[in-house]
Formats: C-alpha cells, structure tokens, sequence
C-alpha cells in the first residue's frame, strides 16, 4: 500500500472508530500509529571529556556490594556510547583508590575526580538497593534507587544547581518465585541495566514510543 493510500486508510479508520468507541479509542489508536516521541535531555555535560562514574552508598552501606561494580560498568559503556562521555575511567582505578587512600571516605567527589584525572565526576548516590522484601522471603523483588549528580573536578557542581541531588525513578521489578541458585545474579544484571539507560538518558536527547511518552521514566 503506498503512502497516500495509508494515509486516507488511517483518515477513514480513525472516522469508523470514533463514530464507534468515542474518543477512548480514538485516543489509543492514533496512539499506536504517531511515530516515535522526542524526551530532550535534563542536561547536556561538555562534549568530550573524561568521566568518572562514582557510586556510592556511604552512610547506609548496601548488602550486596557488586552491585556497585556492575552499574559502574554499564554506565561507562553506555556514557561514551550515547556520545555523553569522550572517555570513561575504569571501575578497577576507582576501587584501588579507595583501598589506597586512607582518608578515602572523607575525600569531596571532586578530590576523587582529580586524583582519577577526570574532567567530570557522575556521582550516583544509592538510595536504596534489595532483591527481596525480606531476608527470609522466598520470593525475589528487585527495588533500586539513585539520586545522582555531575561534578567538574576543578569548577564544582554542574547539574542540578537547584538542589544536592536529582532523584532517578527507581527501578522495580515484580515478584517471582524462583530457585535457581544464579537468579540471584542475573536479577542484579537486570536492575543496573535498567537504571544506567535510566540515567543515561538524563543526559542525552532520545525517542520513545508515542504511548510511552507522558509516562517517560527518567
């Protein structure tokens, strides 16, 4: 069906509907026709430089302490693959840092940043992590939430400025009933993919299905 064709078909279909199921369904489907939707970015950083994903849990230590390590990851590959990073720094510096410098947890994000050579530091504060309800629940529910922040090593705050932090909506996950001795792991897989894209997208211009976009996830 070539182009003008489609376009009277949907004109005369849209009609049909609406006579039929009123504006409802109308509403959906002009919905599941509309192309894409364009969510601009909260803040752009400078291109090209050098970035230094730090997550952190100081004051309210997490149980399962990797999970640092795989959104640290993740978020590296995404930032410098979205075109938000020029470069990231390496999880294992980060780590080694942290073990070398006694004073580590008393060291401003930016001291951090200088001392790994990056120009900006993502600050990534995690304010809460589980993968149940409970120690003793044999049902597995993942909940993770961050507030992050992007710092210039040299100038200080970049983004936000009106505020300490800019809260992501947490990422959740249903319960499920499995025993598998890995899903453990694998559910930590999914959580810090699901908030890396999350904080990514904070960051640069992207697209989402039109019935998506009033309940964007940012």
């Amino acid at each position: 069906m070539n182009a003008p064709l489609r376009t009277v078909w949907l004109v005369m279909l849209t009609a049909m509907l609406s006579a039929v199921g009123g504006c409802a369904v109308v509403s959906w489907f002009v919905a599941q026709f509309a192309p894409p939707q364009k969510v601009k970015a909260l803040y752009k950083p400078p291109k090209g430089k050098t970035l230094l994903v730090f997550v952190d849990d100081l004051g309210q230590e997490v149980t399962y302490a990797p999970i640092k390590g795989k959104l640290t990851e993740k978020l590296n590959k995404l930032l410098v693959a979205k075109g938000v990073a020029g470069q990231t720094v390496d999880y294992d510096r980060l780590v080694d840092l942290s073990i070398a410098a006694s004073d580590f947890n008393r060291l401003a994000v930016c001291e951090v940043g200088q001392k790994l050579g990056a120009d900006i530091v993502l600050y990534v504060w995690i304010d809460k992590f589980s993968l149940k309800d409970t120690e003793a629940s044999p049902l597995w529910r993942g909940q993770f939430g961050t507030t992050v922040r992007l710092v210039d090593t040299e100038a200080g705050r970049l983004w936000p400025q009106d505020r300490l932090g800019y809260p992501v909506k947490p990422v959740e996950t249903p319960r499920i009933d499995n025993a598998s001795p890995t899903y453990g792991t694998e559910l930590v897989d999914i959580l810090a993919e699901r908030m890396a894209d999350r904080i990514t997208k904070l960051f640069h211009d992207h697209r989402v299905p039109a019935q998506q976009f009033n309940a964007t996830e940012r």
